[in-house]
């Protein structure tokens, strides 16, 4: 979440960002963000989300990820971060402190990871689905995370189906179909893993 995609929302006359998704509430926005306050919802205003700060913005996200998953939601996130940003400190101080038989592993596993993780335009995304066939996306983060990595399979087509069942529910490593993923996100830009798993 970004401060300049939360202004341009407000600008195209969205007011509430609904589990990553900008929409319009008619009426009374605190009346409906009171009605889901308490409910375990994503649900915020975004004139308020437009007073933050990048680093309470990346709070935000990182609390969410905390809350639903505990030490392992955070870690994720982290990972993630310490990847796109080929920056492993935050992502090591917090492997020494919680998962400190795996630190040297897990670290040098990003780090190899930071290297073939490049960012795509929607356009380049498209192409490098259609070239490699492939018929399943495996995203890190939530895949309407603008921030995801997205991995792409190529399984069998048969096993398609109930292996993305219910990916656009998920937090953490959701499987779903490219039609799928390229029919709700909507950013402008893209983080892939360049190498396909089959």
């Amino acid at each position: 979440m970004r401060r300049e995609q939360i202004e341009q929302w407000i600008a195209e006359g969205y007011n509430v960002l609904e589990h990553k998704k900008p929409k319009v509430v008619q009426g009374d926005i605190w009346e409906y963000l009171n009605s889901h306050d308490g409910h375990g919802t994503d649900v915020y205003a975004l004139s308020e989300l437009a007073k933050c700060a990048d680093h309470e913005l990346h709070q935000i996200e990182l609390r969410k990820y905390a809350q639903e998953y505990g030490q392992l939601g955070e870690k994720q996130f982290l990972r993630n971060e310490s990847i796109r940003m080929k920056s492993f400190d935050k992502y090591e101080a917090f492997l020494r402190l919680f998962y400190p038989n795996s630190v040297e592993k897990e670290v040098e596993e990003a780090k190899f990871l930071a290297e073939r993780v490049r960012r795509v335009s929607k356009a380049e995304m498209e192409q490098w689905v259609t070239a490699n066939h492939i018929n399943v996306l495996l995203s890190d983060l939530n895949c309407l995370d603008e921030d995801a990595i997205l991995t792409g399979m190529v399984i069998p087509s048969e096993e398609v189906v109930s292996y993305t069942d219910g990916g656009l529910q998920d937090t953490m490593d959701c499987h779903l179909t490219p039609m799928e993923f390229f029919s709700h996100a909507d950013a402008a830009l893209y983080w892939i893993d360049s190498k396909i798993k089959s």
